[in-house]
């Protein structure tokens, strides 16, 4: 271990000599200076660990040779002693000057000996803690953690490291001018304040800490009591969360999906198993009615009373079955894509009142008024008047048959642009807010009361998929159990003609080569970027008699339209969808914004390779009043837009 090196300045040789001798003996290295000045040149050489300073000196007093030794290096211990300034303020000034310690001539050699060896001690212990903390500031600057210490009665940061700094986008003169409570959001500051000195030593918790942008972020917060200068402080380590939280509530959010969809499949199941023994029962009960009765009939003699009603009974329930069966049918047919609608002008008016008079005497026997308020005029749209009229009775029969004896039922038709709407309501049981959602879902038959559905329950299923299939739209509105119910269909007015005179029905023309109505006169604009397939299409409408112009883009086809020849615009337009750039479903968007009398109202018919449900719902949503699945019938096509145009001869002109 190297001597400890001490420089002895004092002018008096004698007792300099005396002193350096006495120190010699005990062991340091001890180099002597006469003056301040010297002593000031020796100290910068041999850099000592003390210097004993005698505090009278011939050229600089001894307080101001301290000063400039202990702002050169203030590590460095200094013992100033003296004969004459022996009084306390003498030593005050001394120790103010910087000195460490001050004695007063003479001095016993054991105490000048202990006098300095407690201050190397102390010196040694500055030492060590000096250097633990220079371990400390690395290990906290270095920490890949954010990392503070706070004041545990104000909150405040006394200290942050560059990993805090950089997480949480605060400098670190922000972070020391601000508490805790200033990095968290509002609900949670309550968290953290109060009394910190009674809080545990060690403690683990879940904190929300906000960014300086304002991102909420969720940390693991672990801390620990210490004494910061003195001060009663916690050491507070602060781990981001947020990635590993938001993974695990996207996994639980997952296993919720899964629980649910597994549920809802099972539920699904269960009512599949319903359904087949409802269908078994339904089938099964006109059946045995049926067999019933023909047995009696066969195996006995009957008057002619009984025979009227056996004879009424086997036709009502043959009637019933086959109802029965028709929905299975159309069922699976909507379900597999299959079912077509026979598109012509509807006349709504009529339609409805049809349907009112063959459901007159269900009502009549329960004595239910049937109010009618039709205020949409004659209008005429495009549509397949069987599945139509089916909708409507189907949802007037229920209102009869859920509306209880002397009830009342409303048939309302209305322009409710850009609709035409039909609305059914009644005053009979109404409909649960619990059973509401679930009015038009397949394998939701319940027989609880309350719920309005009988028979296999696929009524109203039938209804949604048919108003769907026309582009238009229906739901159900009830105030709840007792206070009767409402069904709204909207039909899009997209699809309207202009109104036809009162008692000129649509009438086609002859039949031609191809064994479809003739087109004479009609003109027909046809597109298709696919030269082939629009060459095909102008071809076949053309031998029916029609003028075709045939292009190739959505663009040309609106130049077309807008142009118009002579005043006249085409009377179809026969588009394919799947166009490059412009597609079919906005060329036709295009169209329908158009003014009237710029062919805004052209009817249009959409050919496609793609013929699901959805295809076709799209098809008519976007404007088109048919579509029409490749590959394509020549006679159904002719059949298709002669319908459209509402053709009344073939001799008939057309304006725009």
């Amino acid at each position: 271990m190297p001597q400890i090196k001490i420089v002895n300045v004092e002018d008096y040789e004698p007792g300099r000599e005396a002193s350096s001798e006495l120190l010699r003996l005990a062991g340091f290295e001890v180099f002597d200076a006469e003056t301040g000045t010297d002593a000031l040149t020796l100290v910068a050489q041999v850099k000592p660990q003390l210097v004993l300073l005698d505090v009278k000196l011939p050229d600089i007093s001894g307080h101001e040779v301290c000063r400039l030794l202990k702002a050169n290096d203030p590590t460095i211990l200094i013992l100033q002693i003296s004969a004459s300034l022996v009084s306390s303020p003498d030593r005050v000034r001394g120790l103010e000057s910087g000195a460490d310690a001050y004695l007063v001539k003479p001095v016993e050699p054991e105490e000048l000996l202990a006098t300095i060896n407690a201050l190397l001690r102390m010196r040694d212990a500055e030492d060590a803690r000096r250097e633990t903390e220079q371990r400390y500031e690395l290990l906290f600057e270095s920490n890949k953690l954010p990392t503070w210490i706070c004041d545990l009665e104000s909150f405040k940061f006394l200290a942050v490291n560059q990993a805090a700094v950089k997480h949480y986008g605060y400098s670190r003169d922000e972070f020391l001018s601000m508490r805790i409570p200033d990095i968290q959001p509002a609900e949670d500051v309550r968290a953290v304040e109060g009394d910190g000195a009674t809080a545990p030593s060690t403690n683990a918790s879940e904190w929300r800490h906000k960014k300086k942008d304002g991102t909420i972020i969720e940390v693991d917060v672990i801390w620990q009591k210490l004494l910061y200068h003195s001060r009663p402080a916690a050491l507070m380590l602060a781990n981001d969360i947020t990635g590993r939280k938001r993974t695990d509530e996207e996994r639980e959010q997952l296993l919720s999906k899964e629980q649910k969809a597994r549920e809802e499949a099972e539920t699904a199941n269960r009512a599949k198993d319903e359904f087949l023994a409802t269908v078994s029962h339904e089938l099964r009960a006109p059946l045995n009615a049926m067999l019933g009765w023909a047995q009696i009939l066969r195996s006995t003699r009957v008057d002619e009373k009984t025979l009227a009603h056996a004879i009424e009974i086997i036709e009502r329930s043959a009637r019933t079955q086959s109802k029965l069966i028709e929905d299975l049918l159309d069922t699976a047919r909507i379900v597999s894509g299959k079912l077509r609608l026979d598109i012509q002008p509807i006349d709504l008016t009529s339609l409805i009142e049809n349907a009112v008079e063959v459901l007159r005497p269900a009502s009549e026997a329960k004595e239910i008024e049937i109010s009618l308020r039709l205020n949409a005029g004659r209008e005429v749209i495009t549509g397949d008047p069987d599945r139509l009229q089916q909708v409507v009775w189907n949802l007037l029969s229920n209102a009869i048959k859920f509306t209880p004896k002397r009830g009342n039922v409303e048939v309302r038709l209305e322009r409710a642009d850009p609709h035409c709407r039909i609305t059914v309501s009644d005053t009979g049981k109404g409909i649960s807010p619990e059973y509401l959602p679930f009015i038009f879902d397949r394998f939701h038959q319940q027989d609880s009361p309350g719920t309005r559905r009988s028979g296999l329950g696929l009524g109203l299923s039938l209804v949604r998929h048919l108003v769907e299939l026309h582009g238009g739209t229906v739901y159900a509105k009830s105030a709840g159990e007792g206070h009767g119910a409402s069904f709204i269909i909207n039909l899009p007015l997209r699809a309207v003609l202009p109104q036809m005179s009162e008692g000129e029905p649509p009438v086609f023309g002859g039949v031609g080569v191809l064994g479809a109505p003739s087109l004479e006169g009609l003109w027909v604009l046809v597109v298709d970027d696919e030269a082939d397939a629009r060459e095909l299409v102008a071809t076949l409408l053309h031998q029916c008699g029609a003028r075709v112009t045939p292009v190739g883009s959505a663009p040309e086809a609106l130049a077309v339209i807008t142009a118009g020849e002579d005043g006249r615009r085409p009377d179809v337009l026969v588009s394919d969808v799947s166009m490059p750039e412009v597609d079919g479903y906005e060329l036709v968007r295009r169209v329908r914004e158009l003014g009237p009398e710029s062919g805004g109202r052209i009817p249009a018919v959409a050919l496609t390779a793609y013929g699901r449900s959805i295809d076709r719902i799209r098809a008519l949503s976007a404007g088109f009043q048919m579509h029409m699945p490749k590959p394509v019938e020549p006679a159904e096509l002719a059949t298709v837009v002669a319908s459209l145009t509402g053709l009344a001869s073939t001799s008939k002109s057309r304006g725009a």
